[in-house]
């Protein structure tokens, strides 16, 4: 038993993580060396301290509270920063209540992670998300002042110039307009999920397909796969595949031709099949070139003669913003497949 209890206490001192223990009363009780590198402080000055005096005075109220969920609960996660020989460092602590055989309170136990580097880059991330979105909102402002100027000037041109022209002039004043918005659109899904929650992708995908003009082209019943996902954001990337797929051949980056249509090859089946990373969304259409099946992503990338290119980017924005990958393959119908591969701490 001495030499089990041996193995384990060398254990603990190899964490890079703070290792600790508290007594019934609340003291520090047992800790490993990390916690003496941390503060600078001997076993001595260590011994029967409170835990709240690690840590600075604007996250002292927390720490009080986690301890008293522990004690009540039996468990609690709480954030503290605290000024430590390394600078002041973001901690995740844990804790779980310790009890005896016969169910009487010990005490907790815990470990202290340091967190600072995620906690910065999160941040950062958001910083550079709110400014993406201000420079999205600035240029579609002052985009919007002088297309409202060229639409009045147009309206009164048209009582002497050519119908046809004036059509093609409204046209790309349409065009500019949808890609001022797909822009925004763009900027605004590609921040942070924030809104995340258990949703079925069965739901989002079949209300999706209301939304969007489907023609002939059919949604087979999708399966039920559970994700944690923003709902809002999840209904827009399906919205925007389902639009690629329908508008541009199913992907292959070519509006059909009205020959087509006549013939009804254009008949296009959907499906959504759930994978081993996640899901994907594939058909029965052209496909997509090989050369193609990064370059379809990237903003601008459209051969739709009304095409905005930014309805697959806005996709990948999304996906990226839960943590998720998605890539082009082929089907395996012979059209085009879109793959979503999810994080495991983001599947349910």
């Amino acid at each position: 038993m001495e030499d089990r209890c041996r193995v384990l206490a060398a254990a603990v001192e190899t964490l890079d993580d703070v290792f600790y223990v508290y007594d019934a009363d609340g003291r520090l009780a047992y800790w490993n060396a990390r916690l003496n590198e941390l503060f600078g402080r001997t076993d001595s000055e260590l011994s029967g301290s409170d835990p709240t005096e690690f840590f600075v005075a604007d996250d002292r109220p927390a720490i009080e509270a986690a301890i008293e969920e522990v004690f009540e609960s039996g468990q609690t996660t709480v954030e503290a920063r605290a000024e430590t020989t390394e600078g002041v460092v973001t901690f995740e602590l844990s804790g779980r209540l310790l009890t005896g055989d016969d169910g009487t309170v010990q005490g907790f136990s815990g470990v202290g992670r340091d967190i600072t580097d995620r906690r910065e880059r999160e941040w950062h991330l958001q910083r550079q998300n709110e400014r993406l979105t201000e420079f999205a909102d600035l240029l579609a402002h002052d985009l919007r002042t002088p297309l409202a100027v060229t639409s009045g000037h147009l309206e009164l041109a048209a009582q002497e110039l050519s119908p046809e022209h004036i059509d093609a002039a409204r046209d790309g004043l349409g065009r500019l307009e949808a890609i001022i918005d797909d822009m925004r659109t763009a900027t605004r899904e590609g921040a942070l999920a924030t809104d995340e929650q258990a949703v079925d992708i069965a739901d989002v995908a079949t209300t999706a397909w209301t939304h969007v003009e489907t023609g002939s082209a059919v949604l087979e019943p999708p399966p039920s796969i559970l994700v944690e996902a923003d709902p809002k954001r999840l209904l827009r990337l399906f919205e925007n595949i389902f639009v690629n797929a329908i508008t541009h051949g199913l992907g292959g980056g070519e509006r059909a031709s009205d020959k087509e249509h006549e013939r009804g090859t254009t008949n296009i089946t959907v499906r959504i099949v759930p994978t081993t990373d996640g899901f994907a969304v594939e058909d029965d259409g052209r496909g997509i070139d090989p050369d193609e099946r990064e370059w379809v992503f990237e903003p601008g990338a459209s051969q739709a003669a009304d095409g905005t290119g930014f309805g697959l980017y806005i996709v990948r924005t999304i996906a990226e913003a839960h943590g998720w990958t998605v890539r082009a393959t082929a089907g395996d119908h012979g059209g085009a497949r879109f793959e979503f591969d999810i994080d495991a701490d983001t599947a349910c």
